[in-house]
């Protein structure tokens, strides 16, 4: 007994010991951290030997207390974080911090005047990263989107693949989808991604696009050059075959070496081979572009910008505006004043910001200033800015829950039949070259069904969202069907309280049915309701049935427009909308007309078909 009592009292100070043997290594490890990220910084030009503080000096002042808020990004930083934070405090005494995200060396910074972060809700962040192994966060992405006056604006920093050459340029585009894939910012829409939900979003960061005068495709004759040099490695004629053969089944963002773009393979560090041949392009055009530069020839270089390229081929952000750059390239430059270019890359726009719009909203961007910053002078990169001109309406704002009758009790209007309500008729639906979501063991093909999702959500959302059928194994599906639609618009009011529709959106999301797991988001077509119903007065004081027919209430808009997710495009979907005002017993008319009509086309269509197979016929 005395023998365990001895024992259990030296345990403790066995693992006192233990501890206090882990903390001299962790302070040792600490002081090494320290004195390098102090070299860093003196050597970037951030501080001085003089002015830097130990981490433990600056996470605490006078009285103790941290006086970063807690919800701020800045609360625990870098020493450049914090001195940042510090030059917002002192520079932009007038601004609100709305949002700050940092993710690795990323970072999204959302700033307001007071007076107007006051109106600003629903602030939702998302990271995606897109490293080594989709975990390291020195590349990928910071979404965030908020809700001003009714107008959803989301903003996205990315940090794209490095290097020149084809691969790369291709990893780039998919990292921008991946971006998008993996960051969803509402819960409250989780099938359609930043851009979709959106009423205009801004993209900015290092895309670390380049300038390539060529057409961005490996020629042959470097194809040739690169077998050679793969043979001096020591790689067989047999495995080069080999190779061939299996590349078919590699992901798109695989080589044929084994490594992921990053030059990295299985998870191990490149070799030195491996990196010689990953930055094999780099500086290639580095010649002719810098020629350019000297003859300030921004429009040759412009031509040259793979951002430019993959705009116009719908490689990557489709639907994307850019102002060209009449500037000379940010990158890669010697830190100081000017720019003096590194030989050993191509001087290239890889600094850049984009805007889209929603459907019948283009024209409320206004861009009136893009250039860079010239006396920037601690990075490699030559910053740029942007200012726009958003227009702002007097947008939707939801009521969650139906007004109140003179009874007390909650109630929606859209059972009662004598008050109008907003209907849409979708018919000729049809979809052209979906992709195929099923695998081969399985057809190869697609089940689409099409969903129809409101923003706001109260709009079509009962206990569900309304469909079309399904339509097994057909990659160009036409519904024969016609979809009824009922907005609960009621609940949706301005500023001034009077019903409106201003950015109310109708997300037709297409699905993929999948039985042995969950359905599958094939792309989204998103509409502005306001441009779909602006011919319509829907005003309490609109004309009764009485003194106008039902057919004066109707609008039709026919849609041909790109389905898209993550910033591409997957096939084309094409409908005719019809959009009435009116109350349930116009509704039931304006519904048997409809399928009258649709009787009448079919005909039509029919005695066509006959018609043009008789004169075949008799020739």
């Amino acid at each position: 007994v005395n023998k365990k009592k001895e024992e259990t009292t030296d345990r403790p100070s066995l693992l006192d010991a233990v501890h206090r043997g882990e903390k001299k290594v962790k302070k040792r490890k600490n002081t090494i951290f320290r004195k390098a990220d102090k070299t860093n910084l003196v050597l970037r030009g951030l501080t001085t030997s003089e002015e830097y503080k130990s981490p433990k000096s600056r996470h605490s002042h006078g009285d103790g207390k941290d006086h970063i808020p807690e919800s701020s990004a800045f609360r625990s930083g870098s020493y450049d974080t914090r001195k940042f934070k510090k030059l917002i405090d002192g520079q932009c005494p007038s601004y609100s911090m709305v949002a700050a995200k940092l993710q690795g060396e990323m970072r999204l910074i959302i700033l307001a005047l007071k007076d107007v972060a006051e109106q600003i809700e629903d602030v939702y962040i998302a990271t995606e990263n897109t490293g080594i192994g989709s975990v390291l966060a020195n590349k990928g992405g910071i979404i965030t989107t908020l809700t001003l006056r009714g107008t959803r604006l989301s903003f996205m920093t990315a940090h794209l693949e490095a290097h020149e050459g084809a691969t790369h340029l291709q990893n780039r585009n998919k990292n921008l989808a991946e971006i998008f894939a993996g960051a969803k910012t509402d819960p409250t829409y989780l099938m359609q991604d930043a851009i979709v939900i959106s009423h205009h979003m801004f993209v900015c960061g290092d895309l670390n696009y380049r300038i390539n005068f060529g057409d961005g495709e490996d020629s042959t004759k470097d194809k040739k050059k690169n077998a050679r040099e793969k043979l001096k490695r020591g790689i067989s004629k047999a495995a080069l075959s080999t190779k061939k053969l299996t590349s078919s089944s590699l992901p798109d963002n695989k080589k044929l070496d084994g490594s992921d773009g990053n030059g990295v393979a299985g998870g191990t560090p490149a070799s030195p081979a491996a990196k010689e041949e990953r930055g094999k392009d780099n500086g290639s055009h580095f010649a002719q572009a810098k020629e350019l530069v000297d003859a300030e020839d921004w429009k040759a270089l412009n031509e040259g910008d793979e951002l430019a390229k993959a705009l116009e081929k719908k490689d990557c952000l489709v639907g994307f505006k850019t102002l060209p750059c009449n500037w000379p390239p940010t990158f890669k430059v010697a830190r100081g004043e000017g720019y003096q270019y590194n030989e050993k890359r191509t001087p290239s726009y890889t600094d850049r910001i984009l805007w889209k719009s929603a459907h019948g909203m283009g024209d409320d961007v206004v861009p009136f200033l893009y250039e860079p910053c010239p006396d920037f002078i601690t990075s490699d990169h030559k910053p740029i800015r942007g200012g726009y001109v958003v227009k702002m309406k007097n947008a939707t704002k939801c009521k969650e829950k139906p007004p109140k009758s003179k009874k007390g009790m909650r109630e929606s209007n859209i059972s009662k039949t004598h008050e109008r309500q907003v209907n849409l008729l979708i018919s000729n639906i049809k979809c052209t070259n979906l992709p195929i979501m099923d695998s081969e063991l399985l057809g190869g093909l697609s089940d689409p069904y099409i969903l129809f999702v409101s923003y706001p959500k109260p709009l079509l959302w009962r206990k569900g969202w309304p469909s079309t059928k399904i339509i097994t194994r057909n990659l160009n599906p036409v519904w024969e069907e016609d979809i009824h639609l009922t907005l609960d618009h009621t609940r949706c009011t301005d500023a001034d309280g009077s019903l409106t529709l201003h950015g109310s959106m109708l997300y037709m999301t297409v699905m993929d049915e999948d039985i042995t797991s969950g359905d599958d988001v094939i792309g989204t077509v998103a509409l502005n309701l306001n441009s779909l119903c602006s011919e319509l007065d829907i005003s309490p004081s609109s004309p009764s049935s009485s003194n106008v027919k039902f057919n004066d209430h109707v609008q039709e808009t026919v849609i041909s427009t790109p389905v898209l997710r993550d910033g591409l495009e997957y096939g084309m979907m094409e409908c005719t909308i019809q959009s009435a005002y009116l109350t349930q017993k116009e509704t039931k008319e304006f519904l048997i007309e409809a399928k009258r009509g649709k009787k009448v086309r079919a005909k039509t269509r029919k005695k066509t078909v006959t018609n043009k197979i008789s004169e075949f016929l008799r020739l």
